[in-house]
């Protein structure tokens, strides 16, 4: 079926996904720039050394996190918006269900992290690690409830709140707060702190806005607050397996800074942390689609619409595409340039660099397909994959970081995201029985390589590396790209996004 033929419904979706994409993506993108001026700022100010602390710092508290919201984000955006299609009594009793338990196994957490530190004779990390990790420790229940909190919010239809909150105040307030304490003097210690301290504020708004979200619903104020056994265990039953797998997620993103800095030391850490940062803000397209759709899978999945599901996968996917390849491939021809930026000695991650895009292209390809596999509900298979891929990824780092150093960190990284994409797309067929056929992006993949790589390339080869050679690579190559979206714009739906401009006056 054509896009022009498309029903209205599918038509409905498209152009509702794609306006809360739109708002998310310029938050996303707000936030990944406040994330690269962060990291350069951290590399800058604190050398590769002192950068490589706050990253492995970063990395242990993400994994703390993953475990410490126990599932419960993912949970929100699963079961809230089945509730408010269905039995509405269950919102509230869920709000409740999903703060408390976020609270307490925070505080859970928190407890055994410091309980290990107080240990004699423990000593997992350097002292000056250690010291990092036990003042961010501190705000890890402001970071789950602020997480599970702005999760809900996303069920009420809406997703201005995670973007003013997630997406701008905190990354705003990390800078500033960072600014201060190198004017202050303070090292990588009091750098990781300011990093960690926002999560506090979040906290605070996201708490606010979700009550807010609840009390202003007409068809809720009448209900009463009270906690329902039947609702929690429906939740924990999705919890707890997600939990589970959010920890190996964050273990399979983050295992590689933590384990060069353990082999290879705090420097060669620091020089591959700011490479796979810096990577990792390219997936903005990608995280800011599934941010609007993954409510939109669970309703369509309750619902059992698995044509409009379909259709909202493969043009979606096709936007991911074409929106986020472009800056990996760009990224991959000129990353000695980019990671010149943070200072000498940085340049040496330029290999490494490149594997991570080219790995990253192959993930975007795939779409939201891990969101698609979560809201089936099939959360136990998801856990499986993510525990072959995290053996995977263990055991192929092990083996490669003390013979190829940093590159081969980053071999690693690329072949399990490769596999995990792989697993999760197998068992989306098996859970929905949609069938997410590759070709069907591939039109859009080989003209994003052909609009970005043979420009860039033709640049680099006959004007070398540099920032004028990458602007005029990016210009160029914009161009083209914009070119061919007005003459494909109907087979990828962007007439959707253009509606929008004149504010989708056909809804």
């Amino acid at each position: 079926m054509s896009p022009t033929s498309a029903p209205p419904g599918r038509q409905s979706e498209v152009r509702s996904a794609a306006q809360g994409g739109v708002v998310t993506l310029a938050g996303s993108g707000l936030s990944a720039v406040l994330g690269f001026v962060l990291n350069l700022m951290f590399a800058r100010e604190l050398g590769a050394h002192g950068a490589g602390i706050v990253l492995q710092s970063i990395a242990v508290f993400t994994i703390a996190l993953s475990f410490g919201k126990l599932g419960l984000d993912t949970t929100a955006v699963w079961c809230l918006p089945r509730f408010l299609l269905g039995d509405r009594a269950k919102v509230k009793p869920a709000i409740i269900g999903l703060l408390v338990p976020a609270v307490l196994t925070s505080l859970l957490v928190d407890l055994v992290w410091f309980g290990l530190v107080a240990l004699p004779g423990v000593h997992i990390f350097s002292h000056e690690m250690h010291d990092a990790l036990l003042l961010s420790a501190i705000f890890l229940p402001a970071a789950v409830v602020m997480t599970v909190a702005l999760a809900s919010t996303r069920a009420f239809g809406g997703v201005v709140p995670f973007n003013l909150i997630g997406n701008i105040l905190v990354p705003v307030v990390r800078p500033l707060g960072l600014l201060v304490v190198v004017a202050m003097g303070g090292a990588a210690t009091a750098a990781t702190f300011s990093w960690a301290l926002p999560w506090l504020f979040g906290a605070v708004a996201a708490m606010v806005v979700v009550i807010r979200q609840v009390t202003r619903r007409e068809d809720l104020q009448a209900l009463p607050w009270r906690r329902d056994r039947a609702v929690d265990r429906e939740i924990f039953r999705y919890s707890l397996p997600r939990s589970v797998m959010a920890g190996l997620e964050q273990a399979i993103l983050w295992l590689d800074v933590i384990l060069v800095g353990s082999i290879l030391g705090a420097t060669q850490s620091g020089i591959y942390g700011s490479a796979a940062r810096f990577v990792s803000a390219g997936m903005i397209v990608l995280t800011a689609l599934r941010i609007v759709v993954a409510p939109r899978f669970s309703a369509m999945l309750a619902e059992r619409d698995l044509d409009a599901l379909s259709h909202l996968y493969l043009v979606t996917t096709r936007w991911i595409v074409l929106f986020g390849s472009p800056v990996y491939l760009t990224l991959a021809l000129f990353s000695p340039t980019v990671l010149a930026w943070f200072g000498p000695g940085f340049g040496r991650g330029a290999h490494s660099m490149t594997i991570l895009c080219l790995g990253s292209v192959a993930t975007l390809a795939a779409g939201n397909v891990q969101s698609l596999l979560l809201m089936s509900g099939r959360i136990g298979w998801g856990v499986t994959n993510k525990l072959v891929v995290l053996v995977f990824n263990l055991g192929l780092n092990l083996w490669l970081i003390p013979r190829v150093g940093i590159t081969g960190a980053a071999v690693s990284w690329a072949l399990s995201m490769v596999l995990d994409t792989a697993l999760a797309a197998i068992q989306v067929r098996r859970a929905t029985g949609l069938t997410l056929a590759p070709g069907a992006t591939a039109h859009s993949l080989a003209a994003v390589c052909l609009c970005v790589l043979v420009p860039s390339g033709a640049v680099l080869l006959t004007l070398g590396q540099g920032n004028v050679q990458l602007l005029l690579a990016i210009i160029v190559s914009g161009v083209l790209l914009l070119a061919y979206c007005a003459v494909d714009r109907h087979r990828l739906e962007l007439v959707d996004l253009a509606m929008l401009r004149r504010g989708s006056r056909q809804d």
